[in-house]
């Protein structure tokens, strides 16, 4: 049977798929499968490929639903197309309408101080982080204080994975989050471009997930 990295391996290598990534369970078995793919294919075709693929490779025959598909287009000539992100399935109707309406940043000689403000039906959400002004992730600050923000409204949400991809000439953060949905977790995957030294697209990629759940 293909190692772990090789079934990675496999999943990446298919037509349309830029990237993915296989959680394992304790038991070395196939839990979650993140794939961030193009949108030359449908997402249920490409589900049906990974499907394929994986069985082929290792005669494990996988759950379609614990595939999450996040499909952006890599068209640098098209911004208004490339900040779409298609989600595989949508079971139930949108009940989230988060916006971001301010991202503050206030640095000294150490520390870079982080807020966010987001409008969530009207009501005003805050939630802030500090980071280390050297620190070469300073993104997870935006991430931590997007995610506080949400948690006045929905508290079970969190950020599971999140990862910056080069593409060619271009940075994608893609990124995976859930929360509670009728007594169960449920988990979306979301994608964008990353304009050079933008720091709302973090907060705005977890905005793309909490409104799909």
């Amino acid at each position: 049977m293909p190692s772990k990295l090789a079934v990675d391996s496999i999943v990446s290598k298919l037509p349309g798929v830029h990237s993915a990534r296989i959680v394992y369970d304790e038991n070395g078995e196939m839990v979650e499968i993140h794939v961030l793919a193009d949108i030359s294919k449908p997402a249920k075709q490409l589900v049906r490929d990974i499907e394929t693929a994986i069985y082929a490779s290792t005669g494990v025959k996988i759950d379609r639903k614990i595939v999450s598909i996040a499909q952006i287009s890599l068209d640098s000539d098209d911004e208004e197309e490339a900040s779409v992100v298609r989600p595989y399935q949508k079971e139930e109707v949108q009940g989230y309408n988060f916006q971001l309406t301010i991202l503050e940043t206030r640095a000294t000689m150490r520390k870079l101080d982080i807020t966010v403000m987001l409008d969530y039906e009207g009501r005003e959400l805050e939630g802030s982080s500090i980071v280390d002004i050297g620190d070469d992730e300073k993104y997870m600050a935006i991430v931590e204080s997007t995610v506080a923000a949400i948690r006045d409204v929905i508290p079970s949400f969190r950020i599971e994975f999140i990862e910056k991809l080069e593409y060619g000439m271009t940075e994608i953060v893609m990124a995976v989050g859930s929360a509670l949905v009728n007594g169960k977790r449920k988990r979306e995957a979301g994608a964008r471009l990353c304009k050079k030294d933008s720091l709302s697209d973090f907060a705005l990629v977890v905005l793309e997930i909490i409104n799909k759940i």
